[in-house]
């Protein structure tokens, strides 16, 4: 009981709820002296209470910053250079890989000037293709017919579905279509293939492939074809390419009898007037022909 007294006159005594005085009344003189000792211990001590939410929130952002790594940031300077290297890449390949497509119509000529400054007349219903890599690999596609003027240089090739023609430098003039082709040289030289074979043409000389047959032939030609003129002519031609190529220059149906398909037709017929241009043609071989209120030609024996 007397310890609790006194343990309780000591926290009393130190909080300052008594006196020195009064303690002195209420314990012995060695206790006194004892609770001073323990009394200037303390006085020694300074102890702060903990900011506990100051504390949370610095534990708080620790963690934070172990968890979420900082982001690299890189200079806008770079992000556009990569764009703009992208963008160029992709424009130059489009600008390499890009195929030119030029196209007659019905009736239709048209001169195109190539980048090594070779020219080609294309001829009605006809079709040119080349990529924007010419002048360094000088190779093109044909559908149809064209008159070439080739610049010297390197190798020149008109590749077409039933052959192609080979060339350094002159003047040659290509008809690819269906199954009939025919090239005629008209200046220099040119190496005609056709399924794996080749033929060798000089001025005025001319080849041509149809329905599996092969003819040469050579003649005192004119500096360029006829069609240049508006005249189409023709050397011993089958009369279904005689009309095929005459569709070509006016748009129209003709309807003509199996039976005449392979005549052979020696002449000329003009760009300018369809009548006259039937007159040519049918005349000489004892055929008829007339037109329907539809516009239809129809040729008959």
């Amino acid at each position: 009981m007397m310890k609790a007294q006194n343990e309780t006159y000591l926290s009393d005594w130190l909080a300052h709820k008594i006196t020195d005085a009064q303690l002195k009344e209420l314990v012995s003189s060695e206790d006194f002296e004892a609770y001073q000792k323990i009394k200037n211990t303390l006085d020694g001590l300074e102890i702060k209470q903990p900011d506990l939410e100051q504390n949370f929130n610095a534990i708080r952002q620790k963690l934070a910053n172990k968890k979420q790594p900082q982001p690299k940031v890189f200079p806008l300077w770079r992000y556009v250079s990569i764009a703009a290297t992208v963008l160029l890449c992709f424009g130059l390949y489009h600008f390499l890989m890009a195929q030119n497509n030029i196209t007659t119509d019905f009736g239709q000529t048209k001169a195109i000037t190539l980048t090594d400054h070779s020219k080609v007349l294309l001829n009605a219903k006809s079709t040119l293709t080349y990529g924007n890599l010419f002048a360094y690999q000088r190779t093109l596609q044909l559908q149809g017919e064209a008159f070439f003027e080739v610049e010297k240089g390197s190798p020149f090739t008109v590749e077409t579905s039933l052959g192609k023609v080979l060339v350094l430098g002159t003047k040659f003039n290509v008809m690819s279509f269906d199954d009939f082709f025919e090239v005629k040289c008209y200046e220099g030289k040119v190496k005609v293939t056709q399924k794996n074979k080749s033929t060798i043409l000089t001025p005025g000389e001319s080849v041509r492939f149809y329905n599996g047959t092969t003819e040469n032939w050579a003649e005192v030609s004119d500096a360029k074809p006829s069609w240049i003129s508006g005249e189409s002519t023709f050397k011993k031609v089958p009369m279904r390419y005689v009309i095929a190529q005459f569709k070509k220059q006016y748009n129209v149906i003709v309807e003509y009898p199996k039976s005449i398909e392979s005549i052979k037709f020696t002449g000329t017929f003009t760009h300018k007037e369809p009548t006259v241009a039937l007159q040519t043609i049918c005349l000489p071989l004892h055929l008829k022909f007339s037109k329907t209120g539809s516009g239809k030609i129809i040729i008959s024996e």
